[in-house]
């Protein structure tokens, strides 16, 4: 607890809690992968589940990758202010915010456009069916949001 009371202490908790719905959406890899889809090996889910792990991955990845953006800028602060955390306390709020909201949209339009499918190993922002659009003859039926 009383590392708590630091600000980078708890920017380093949060951010290591965001990455913890990662770390499980990328340790079950192809299991959300719709049952039957080919070269992907253990697919045992539904293009539901798959839109679910897509929405995990694009979630937190970027709360994660802001996490470790405002270590950046909690150092500088924290240096243009000598430290004293009550000058630049004040940036932890924003940060949280920033951290789930920004990310929250990003995944809630990729779900609803249907713009995660499966890719490499689980899923993420794809075209489906896979090669779609390099082969002319195969419609895309997922994904016609990606350039």
């Amino acid at each position: 607890r009383h590392k708590l009371k630091r600000l980078y202490h708890r920017l380093v908790l949060a951010m290591n809690f965001a990455l913890l719905p990662l770390i499980f959406a990328n340790v079950i890899g192809n299991m959300p992968v719709p049952e039957g889809t080919p070269y992907h090996v253990g697919a045992m889910g539904s293009m539901e589940t798959c839109t679910a792990q897509g929405f995990v991955r694009v979630m937190f990845q970027l709360a994660g990758i802001t996490y470790y953006a405002s270590l950046i800028l909690q150092a500088l602060l924290g240096i243009q202010n000598n430290f004293r955390e009550e000058n630049y306390g004040w940036i932890e709020i924003p940060i949280h915010l920033v951290a789930y909201c920004i990310p929250c949209v990003y995944a809630i339009v990729g779900a609803v456009t249907e713009n995660f499918n499966p890719v490499g190993t689980g899923c993420y922002y794809a075209k489906a069916p896979r090669g779609c659009e390099s082969d002319p003859e195969v419609a895309c039926q997922r994904g016609q949001d990606i350039k």
